[in-house]
């Protein structure tokens, strides 16, 4: 699946874009139509001091990598997403060109790259996709990706280990998703809240641990999750959930002055 956050996405070529350049991405309104985003499980206590994480088994438009059911196995696959807006289509984190929050997701930071997998190509050796539609994207203005030689520049070097950082954490978030639905841990979640001009938002179609089959575990499989740092993520998950009233908050403040009033 192409990432909203992408509108024109082509895979980074050593000729083709021998001479392109590319900007800092200082500009975020590029997301401000991306109501969620993955978050890896490295990133839960940063994020959690923000954001609501919650688990999503469906495609949620504007996230990579999420789910459905395994092609392969059959078996339910789940992600955390953080969520950044109460309706689809708004990002209540960004204002104007300024995302509004001390930390950001490291899948909005390593815009406007990604990688994808390549038909016959190795696991180990993704293919790195370019967002060209992103005006940061120029011929004469930023630094060069490729040198003389077509080889990657230090700019280009630092993206690529940045987002084979990213996988790897992806794939340990895969790992802990696994153990999630092995253990049954998590049920359907919805909330409404109701915004001050008197209209109301249903907030359904995600998942979040189930605190009951939480504490219902037997003892060596307590054990095991605090072990492996399982438990505390799944702690700083429900935790996170406060924060559902300050996103609604958010919201809030964007509606007109009259309907506020």
């Amino acid at each position: 699946m192409t990432p909203s956050l992408y509108r024109q996405p082509v895979l980074l070529d050593t000729v083709l874009h021998r001479h392109n350049k590319v900007g800092k991405l200082t500009d975020f309104s590029v997301a401000q139509h991306m109501h969620a985003s993955y978050l890896a499980t490295a990133e839960f206590d940063q994020a959690a001091l923000e954001y609501v994480i919650v688990f999503v088994a469906d495609s949620v438009d504007g996230v990579d990598g999420v789910g459905g059911a395994d092609g392969v196995s059959g078996k339910t696959r789940v992600s955390p997403i953080v969520m950044l807006g109460v309706s689809a289509g708004e990002n209540l984190f960004v204002e104007g060109p300024r995302w509004d929050a001390h930390y950001m997701p490291a899948y909005v930071r390593r815009y406007p790259f990604w990688t994808t997998d390549l038909a016959g190509a190795p696991p180990e050796s993704p293919g790195v996709m370019i967002d060209t539609g992103w005006s940061g994207w120029s011929d004469t203005v930023g630094d060069a990706v490729f040198d003389a030689d077509g080889k990657p520049t230090p700019t280009l070097e630092r993206a690529l280990d940045f987002m084979r950082q990213f996988e790897l954490e992806v794939q340990r978030t895969s790992q802990f998703c696994e153990l999630l639905v092995e253990h049954d841990l998590l049920r359907e979640m919805s909330a409404d809240a109701k915004l001050p001009d008197g209209s109301a938002i249903a907030l359904n179609g995600f998942l979040a641990v189930d605190h009951v089959k939480l504490m219902a575990l037997p003892d060596a499989a307590v054990l095991e999750l605090h072990r492996n740092g399982i438990l505390g993520l799944l702690h700083t998950h429900l935790m996170s959930l406060g924060n559902l009233r300050r996103l609604v908050d958010r919201k809030a403040k964007r509606m007109p002055v009259a309907a506020a009033a």
